[in-house]
C-alpha cells in the first residue's frame, strides 16, 4: 500500500548555503529509486531556511530501502548539527 511522507525541516540560518546542495542531491537520487513515486522539496514562501519534503512511496518496504541507501545515509550525515528542527510524518490516504 502506498505510503506518503511529509517532513518539514528548519535549517539553522548559518548553514542554509552549505546544506542546499545536499537537499538537491537527495531529491535527485531518491527520484531514481524503484519504489519512489514522488519526491519533492518545497521552500516556505518568505523563508530562506524552512523546507518541506513531500514523498510518495510504493510501500513501507520501499521506504526502508530508501532509508538504508548510501545516498540517504550520506544526506543524514550532512545535516548533523545543522537543523533547528525536523518532523517526519508517515501517512496513508484516509479519504
Amino acid at each position: 500500500m502506498e505510503v506518503r511522507i511529509v517532513a518539514p525541516l528548519t535549517i539553522k540560518p548559518e548553514f542554509v548555503e552549505e546544506v542546499t546542495p545536499a537537499l538537491l542531491a537527495i531529491v535527485a537520487a531518491s527520484r531514481e529509486e524503484l519504489g519512489c513515486l514522488q519526491y519533492d522539496l518545497h521552500r516556505e514562501i518568505g523563508s530562506t531556511n524552512s523546507f518541506v519534503f513531500y514523498e510518495r512511496w510504493r510501500s513501507e518496504a520501499a521506504i526502508d530501502q530508501h532509508e538504508s541507501s548510501a545516498h540517504f545515509q550520506h544526506f543524514v550525515s550532512q545535516l548533523d548539527g545543522k537543523l533547528d528542527k525536523i518532523e517526519i510524518k508517515k501517512m496513508k490516504v484516509f479519504a
